[in-house]
């Protein structure tokens, strides 16, 4: 989007600086990086149903229990909403250089989903339940916002609403909720000195069972390494066997969003 469209008060904000497109990821949303010699900002636009709203105050929420970016503007404007945030500082875990050591991404991978499984829930306002997810679902699917051709190759449902019902009838048991990121693949997980160093595209995040998070990693896995070759490295670092009910379900699930 042209800054010609931007809130004119977020112009004057982004006024003399350089900007990029960043295209990595799997964000439905225009995602900009403004820079200049002292800071860089990332922009994310997207039309207006509340995901970036949702994810600002998460941020909000988050800052001082997780790395993640801070909130410099938010507005909702003309069909649109504007989302403006501070840079995480670190590589993706999908760099050239974590793909090449995926035993290292692994690790971290581990580390990231125990940081967020770490923060107290008792006073979080988030839920990302399966009744809450479903019907997410269901507003996604209703308002044309479910891309098949973005489908796993192995998925056997023809149409959303068959794919719906299927989710809706054999909901697993949800058992140890945790606060969980909702869009846990390596895209969105950064490392910094051997740690993790931040987390991004917080819009999806919650309390949830602890599979929400585990089963996309497991499939991000699959998907950045070509392999499943290092799904047991991952359950051994986190310390659990894996539950492949949850696992597929949960994938299955997240192909409504």
């Amino acid at each position: 989007m042209d800054i010609q469209h931007y809130p004119s008060d977020l112009k004057v904000l982004l006024n003399g600086m350089f900007h990029e497109l960043d295209n990595i990821g799997r964000s439905t949303a225009g995602v900009y990086r403004y820079y200049n010699d002292k800071v860089s900002y990332y922009l994310k636009i997207q039309p207006t149903f509340n995901e970036l709203e949702k994810e600002h105050e998460i941020m909000e929420w988050l800052q001082h229990k997780l790395p993640v970016p801070r909130k410099i503007y938010f507005k909702s404007y003309d069909g649109f909403d504007y989302l403006l945030m501070t840079k995480i500082e670190g590589e993706m875990l999908c760099s050239d250089y974590f793909l090449n050591n995926p035993e290292e991404a692994v690790r971290l991978l581990a580390d990231g989903i125990k940081m967020l499984q770490s923060i107290s829930i008792e006073d979080c306002p988030f839920d990302n339940s399966l009744e809450t997810k479903l019907k997410e679902a269901l507003y996604n699917m209703e308002n044309n916002l479910v891309d098949m051709s973005d489908w796993e190759e192995n998925n056997r449902f023809d149409t959303p609403i068959e794919l719906l019902e299927y989710l809706r009838n054999n909901k697993p048991k949800e058992s140890t909720p945790a606060f969980t990121h909702g869009d846990y693949c390596l895209p969105n997980i950064f490392s910094k000195d051997n740690k993790i160093s931040g987390f991004i595209d917080l819009g999806r995040s919650g309390i949830a069972d602890i599979y929400q998070d585990i089963a996309l990693c497991v499939r991000s896995l699959k998907h950045n390494f070509g392999t499943d070759d290092y799904i047991d490295l991952f359950f051994k670092h986190l310390g659990i066997q894996p539950n492949w009910e949850k696992i597929e379900y949960y994938i299955l699930l997240d192909e409504l969003f």
